[in-house]
């Protein structure tokens, strides 16, 4: 009788090992797309100052501006270099709708005038162009296996404060107090 249980038992035992020997095989050997998953968050409009401007004046002085010049900006962050920044400009530019790009150039003639006004603790003024930017964040995942089976997406990096100009050209004139 103590062998027929004890047959039983490692019986029981062996094949339990050979269910469990034969299901981790299953889930290990799941294969998921390692294509790199771009996600963009923290969307926001922001205007940076372009090297197009006026000299200074005083308060109470009107500015006139008028000028032919090329007005630029390069986009900032560190997602918007290297060689995953065409897909993350691609992604960005689709999530907000419009055309984004690492640098913004634009040949014109300007003519602007406006008044700088007395402000507090400033001493002068002059007239800046602002060109049209887009803020956010970039998270880079990619689908991976589960230990129970399945995909799931795992984050490999997340990175903020990128700034890049729209391609259009967007600009704002404003007055740059110091």
């Amino acid at each position: 009788m103590k062998r027929v249980i004890s047959t039983l038992v490692s019986a029981s035992l062996l094949g339990a090992g050979v269910v469990a020997g034969a299901a981790a095989p299953a889930s290990a050997g799941t294969k998921c797309d390692d294509t790199p998953i771009y996600t963009i968050g923290d969307k926001k409009t922001v205007w940076r100052a372009t090297q197009v401007h006026s000299d200074w004046a005083r308060p109470g002085f009107t500015i006139t501006y008028s000028k032919n010049k090329t007005g630029s900006w390069t986009a900032t962050g560190t997602a918007t270099v290297g060689t995953e920044a065409g897909a993350i400009f691609a992604k960005a530019s689709a999530s907000f709708s419009v055309s984004l790009g690492k640098t913004w150039s634009k040949s014109d003639t300007w003519s602007y005038a406006a008044t700088v006004q007395k402000k507090k603790g400033k001493t002068r003024g002059r007239l800046v162009m602002y060109h049209e930017a887009k803020g956010f964040s970039v998270t880079k995942s990619r689908m991976v296996p589960k230990s129970t089976g399945g995909c799931k997406k795992s984050t490999i990096w997340k990175k903020s404060n990128n700034v890049a100009p729209v391609k259009k050209n967007s600009n704002l004139w404003g007055i740059q107090y110091a």
